[in-house]
């Protein structure tokens, strides 16, 4: 046997035997499976580097966030950031650029590691950043010149108070650190609250009607759901002032019920259309939910990773006509403004 060989066996043999200590421990959302797929001892392999670094990664991994999730995400055990949009892209969208992805620098976020590859800026200042003029929410990062990382203080994912996408990830993998997708509050450090699809909304990417799968459950909790995250970098559309009768206008509200009376019945669409909830504790991804309790979140209009449209948004703003047909987007809400 060689030593190769025997290496890669000798792994899988531990692998398992975590996963059974892991089935015994709480189940956070931890990664399980053989832990070759994710690192390598020496990162050598039948005399050829392994990975995608020559030097080695932190922590023994194969690669770094984009790495592991492009190109087929390991096999199929990470969820991909450059699928098809609408086709076999996952919840977060795509940062696929061109034909199926995106089209120009308004509908994508502008991860660094992403933004180097189209040339486009990366850059975080106090005038780039919509919904931001007072400054970031306590804990994240400043909106001087810096870049926009995957995880970390100045990224969406992993802990929300350290800087680098390697440091800011670190323990979310394994369990160590709970958040629904590994996502975290900044002010308050709180796991954000959610249940996610085991294919991490593929199938419903490529449905017909936007419900052929497990759909993601999103939590309006005012401190630990989905929207108090987005609120991380863009505050200024989250404020409490005037949000439902001001006279300057300026944000649609979230986390407000979806009124029931004539006019507003929604119309259930995992993919353009998600709701979020007060209560999601007896709510599980592969069972249909229904509009009662529903709220608007920030992702029922946008996507966090990237749209072929500007602003992120889920579908084309333009292509939503009063007295149409059609049923999702805003007038998966507004039905009253549809045409018969």
């Amino acid at each position: 046997m060689r030593h190769g060989q025997w290496m890669r066996n000798g792994v899988r043999f531990w692998a398992l035997g975590l996963v059974a200590v892991l089935m015994a421990c709480p189940a956070w959302a931890a990664v399980t499976g053989p832990c070759v797929e994710c690192h390598t001892m020496h990162s050598s392999q039948d005399g050829s580097t392994m990975g995608s670094s020559a030097v080695g990664m932190a922590h023994l991994t194969l690669n770094g966030c984009i790495g592991c999730h492009t190109n087929g995400g390991l096999g199929g055990v990470a969820p991909v950031v450059d699928g098809t949009y609408n086709t076999d892209s996952c919840a977060g969208g795509t940062f696929k650029e061109g034909a199926g992805g995106v089209q120009s620098d308004a509908g994508v976020h502008n991860v660094d590691i992403v933004m180097s590859s189209l040339g486009e800026d990366d850059t975080l200042t106090g005038t780039n950043i919509p919904g931001l003029s007072g400054g970031m929410n306590s804990g994240k990062g400043d909106q001087d010149a810096q870049a926009l990382t995957c995880a970390g203080k100045n990224g969406c994912h992993g802990d929300a108070t350290i800087d680098g996408n390697d440091a800011g990830i670190q323990g979310f993998h394994h369990g160590a650190k709970d958040g629904y997708r590994y996502l975290q509050i900044a002010s308050n450090q709180a796991a954000v609250l959610g249940k996610g699809a085991a294919d991490w909304e593929a199938g419903i990417s490529g449905s017909a009607d936007g419900t052929g799968g497990e759909h993601n459950i999103y939590s309006s909790d005012v401190s630990a759901g989905i929207n108090k995250l987005c609120a991380n970098c863009h505050p200024d559309f989250h404020s409490l002032a005037n949000t439902n009768d001001g006279s300057n206008w300026l944000r649609h509200p979230t986390d407000n019920d979806i009124p029931t009376a004539s006019g507003w019945s929604a119309t259930v669409n995992y993919r353009e259309n998600p709701f979020a909830f007060e209560d999601i504790t007896s709510m599980a991804p592969g069972t249909a939910y229904t509009v009662t309790g529903a709220q608007v979140a920030c992702i029922s209009c946008h996507r966090a990773h990237g749209t072929p449209y500007d602003d992120l948004l889920r579908w084309d703003y333009n292509a939503q006509l009063a007295g149409s047909t059609v049923s999702y987007g805003c007038l998966g809400c507004h039905n009253k403004q549809r045409g018969s």
